[in-house]
């Protein structure tokens, strides 16, 4: 099967990978986002899929426009039999859609219709879910509302963060694409339309997060999940932005102290901060400009006191 792949971000390499691994699949080019500025530096950096493609020697091409008719038309010219698209980055147009006989499948990280958009992931562990899942979507001109190929389920632990969710998933939708694109291409898979509530998953504004103090600790928990990896969920602490990367829900009982006071300072489990209904447990942070730390690091070196507050 002649394919063309389009992928920018870590979940998209994990796909990429079980599909490099079988003969199944002849990857003729990876299509990606451009070299973009990251890091304190600005340095010009290439997307992961440029990176992991590069070093296993298939073609990378990035386009500023994937629509351009100029590049559809360098595509055309690879007969691809099917273009496989994994947190890619740019909605494709119909005459793209339309390009392979097999047409253009998404690898989604959700259940659809759940989480239709450019972040599920996040949004799943903001929501609190429970379950979550990869779904293998044959793309129209609509925002992930096309008929679905097949659709697998896993149950999100309590520890998962954005990083660990994300990694699970994309081994669960790379099997999904060695499975099902042989048998969709023999014509022994039927796609079904999309059933139940739609929900949409947007990408997220780096104001999201930070901390309220004054909300639930469960909200506060899957927050600090949910932007594990980038931006962090942040706050502040004696004038000093500290970014909250590793939190959890406590037994404790919470007081009348106000939203974001210290209550505990415990050696084996973290520190413990009051939440507008409950207590967040903190494991590991980090201080702006800094390395991240354990709890008892940032202790030990700035000597919170129970009663001092984050803001």
């Amino acid at each position: 099967m002649k394919v063309v792949f389009m992928g920018t971000s870590p979940f998209a390499v994990l796909i990429l990978e079980e599909m490099v691994k079988r003969d199944d699949f002849a990857i003729q080019a990876v299509i990606t986002k451009p070299a973009c500025k990251a890091g304190r530096g600005q340095k010009l950096t290439p997307s992961p899929v440029c990176i992991k493609a590069k070093e296993w020697g298939i073609p990378v091409m990035e386009p500023l426009r994937v629509n351009d008719p100029n590049f559809v038309q360098s595509l055309r010219e690879l007969l691809p039999d099917i273009i496989v698209v994994a947190a890619y980055g740019q909605i494709l147009k119909r005459e793209l859609l339309s390009l392979p006989p097999l047409g253009c499948v998404n690898v989604h990280a959700s259940l659809l219709p759940s989480y239709r958009g450019a972040d599920p992931v996040r949004w799943t562990l903001l929501a609190g879910e429970k379950e979550s899942g990869v779904s293998l979507m044959l793309m129209d001109e609509g925002i992930d509302t096309g008929p679905l190929l097949a659709q697998r389920r896993i149950q999100i632990e309590e520890s998962d963060t954005y990083s660990s969710l994300l990694y699970k998933l994309g081994i669960l939708g790379g099997n999904m694409v060695r499975e099902i694109l042989p048998l969709w291409a023999k014509g022994a898979v039927t796609p079904f339309p999309q059933e139940g509530e739609v929900s949409y998953a947007p990408m997220i504004k780096k104001e999201m997060a930070k901390i309220s103090w004054e909300k639930e600790a469960r909200i506060i928990v899957n927050q600090i999940r949910a932007f594990s990896l980038s931006p962090g969920a942040y706050t502040f602490f004696q004038g000093k932005r500290v970014k909250i990367l590793e939190g959890f829900l406590t037994s404790q009982e919470g007081n009348s102290l106000p939203p974001g006071t210290i209550v505990n300072i415990e050696r084996e489990k973290g520190i413990m901060v009051q939440a507008g209904e409950g207590v967040v447990g903190i494991r590991t942070l980090q201080i702006e400009g800094r390395k991240p730390m354990s709890f008892w690091d940032f202790y030990c070196g700035y000597r919170p006191r129970i009663g001092d507050q984050f803001q």
